[in-house]
């Protein structure tokens, strides 16, 4: 009897353990998205983990939504997010036509905004100018909309 419940111990222990582990290599991680000027339209908050489609290619993402623009700041909860390197894409579409719209010179017509705050010179930031780890159980970042 004493042996089991010395096995049935250590199994509770054990299974405890590496529970907490694993939950505790993701992150919810709370996006705040600010500096919205015109309450219209929809906000896109897209997350890439590597490279590979930054930023254009949503379904290559590991998280894609739209928000409708209703205030001068959104929140977006991302839950259970692996720990790991990430970069964050915002589009504000005010018009709805599903498309960043751009002049004829290519310089962006709607508000956007990137993870860590890049200088914008010409065309997209690359992947690693504006990536940032996710490495707590709980994190926040801040993306200020931006208009050129």
């Amino acid at each position: 009897m004493k042996r089991y419940i010395t096995l049935l111990f250590s199994f509770i222990t054990t299974t405890m353990l590496l529970t907490s582990f694993s939950s505790s290599r993701n992150c919810d991680l709370t996006i705040r998205v600010q500096n919205i000027q015109q309450l219209k339209g929809t906000i896109s908050i897209i997350i890439f983990k590597s490279n590979e489609g930054w930023p254009n290619e949503y379904k290559k993402a590991v998280f894609a939504k739209g928000i409708s623009a209703s205030a001068n700041e959104i929140t977006q909860e991302v839950k259970n997010l692996p720990f790991g390197k990430y970069a964050i894409a915002v589009l504000h579409d005010i018009n709805d036509n599903k498309v960043a719209d751009k002049s004829m010179f290519g310089i962006p017509q709607e508000p956007f905004g990137f993870s860590n705050y890049p200088k914008i010179t010409f065309g997209v930031p690359d992947f690693e100018d504006v990536s940032f780890l996710v490495k707590s159980p709980k994190q926040e970042i801040i993306i200020k909309m931006m208009e050129i």
